[in-house]
């Protein structure tokens, strides 16, 4: 059989099923270029996650809240023993599973304050809850912001190694 009818049996059965056009969207990845030379080359461009952003915002219930514009605070996050407990409705541990795959891929400027959440997020307490919805204000602040690349001859190369273990 075809993959494409086989995508038609599987929906038959209720399994929801969407053709991407290409790797980006599959990765949740979006390519901008933002800049091109005289040949067409790209030469600046923008990688962003708009998507996965918004599902961090909404896990986050923070869709009518306000904006920050810093990631954390200035203290250090601790583990925080004798806190008040958990009182939000969301996952803690996937919505730093979220942040985690966003900081690794395209937005680095959130490394630093999810790992410090990250620590906690087995036991979390209420205030590893307020930070998360902390970066959850940036990121509103900053949704449409990404990584920018300037490719250049013999700087840039790129190896894929895909994990054919699934």
């Amino acid at each position: 059989k075809d993959i494409t009818e086989l995508m038609v049996e599987l929906r038959k059965k209720g399994l929801d099923l969407e053709k991407e056009d290409d790797c980006a969207g599959f990765l949740g990845v979006d390519v901008k270029v933002l800049e091109s030379d005289e040949n067409g080359r790209a030469t600046k461009i923008e990688l962003t996650q708009s998507g996965l952003i918004d599902r961090i915002i909404e896990n986050l219930g923070l869709n009518s809240a306000n904006v920050k514009h810093t990631p954390s605070k200035c203290e250090p996050l601790t583990r925080d023993d004798d806190g008040e407990p958990c009182q939000e409705d969301f996952n803690v541990a996937a919505v730093v599973g979220q942040l985690l795959y966003l900081a690794g891929h395209t937005r680095p400027d959130l490394a630093y304050s999810v790992n410090c959440v990250a620590r906690y997020m087995f036991c979390p307490k209420r205030s590893h809850e307020l930070a998360l919805k902390q970066i959850g204000r940036y990121l509103k602040a900053t949704r449409g912001k990404g990584m920018i690349i300037t490719p250049s001859d013999n700087i840039l190369s790129i190896e894929a190694f895909p994990d054919a273990d699934f």
